[in-house]
């Protein structure tokens, strides 16, 4: 596959990277940069030896948010029929292997949407998170809404979406929106080493593990329950299972 919007690379040992590579446009989102994401992550769905994926941008910015000039002059209907034809949008969020994202300099907009869908977010010092959208007089259109009221709750949400009020890095990191942040020099290299770690785990049960914790993001606690416990006992049939128990009794 050509691909012009995106660098991947293959640190080996199961991790795959993504590099958002729209250095002029600070990684603005577009249709293509977009398309590109959902055709790369659907084959590496189908590769299995791929079981982590990182997604990060450049030193100055993971994404700077979807791409104006694109959007510029269309209708609400010409917008919908635009993100209804790209997958990349929701192509993370339908992942199956988990994902990282490693956000350096700024992730706003679309671009702080799309790093929220990825299952880890980690940042470099001094990042800048934000959703300001009410500046150009629209909302978040890809989930910003929803997730980010999962993850802060309503009153900083509101703030955040009716105000555009950044998050650093460091203030994200308390709020729980990023697990770590490091040095910017090392964010690259900490997703990877991360990334490896769950490649060389029990993929089922790690696919297990996201699984469960989204459905709690988005369902009820009794819907989450019932379907944690049916995602549960199937994970004692597998040879992963077996294999480590049977490891950990005789060790």
């Amino acid at each position: 596959m050509t691909l012009e919007t995106l660098i991947i690379e293959n640190p080996a040992d199961g991790v795959a990277l993504i590099r958002l590579n729209r250095p002029r446009q600070y990684n603005a989102l577009n249709s293509q940069l977009l398309g590109e994401l959902g055709k790369v992550l659907a084959e590496f769905e189908q590769d299995d030896a791929i079981a982590a994926v990182v997604i990060t941008g450049s030193d100055k910015a993971f994404a700077a948010g979807a791409d104006i000039v694109e959007m510029l002059g269309k209708s609400g209907a010409e917008m919908s029929a635009m993100i209804d034809s790209v997958t990349g949008w929701r192509a993370i969020s339908e992942f199956s292997k988990p994902t990282i994202c490693a956000a350096s300099g700024m992730a706003l907009g679309g671009g702080f949407e799309l790093a929220l869908q990825c299952d880890v977010l980690m940042a470099a010092e001094g990042t800048k998170f934000a959703l300001p959208e009410v500046n150009l007089g629209v909302i978040p259109g890809a989930g910003g809404t929803q997730r980010i009221v999962a993850a802060l709750g309503k009153s900083l949400a509101m703030e955040m979406v009716m105000n555009a009020r950044p998050l650093l890095a460091e203030e994200a990191l308390q709020r729980g929106i990023v697990s770590r942040v490091v040095p910017a020099a090392d964010i690259e290299n900490e997703a990877i080493g991360f990334a490896k770690q769950l490649a060389a785990r029990a993929s089922h049960s790690v696919r297990a593990g996201k699984q469960c914790v989204n459905k709690a993001v988005l369902t009820t606690l009794e819907q989450g329950l019932a379907f944690e416990r049916e995602a549960f006992f199937p994970l004692f049939d597998t040879d992963d299972a077996k294999r480590l128990m049977d490891a950990f009794v005789n060790k």
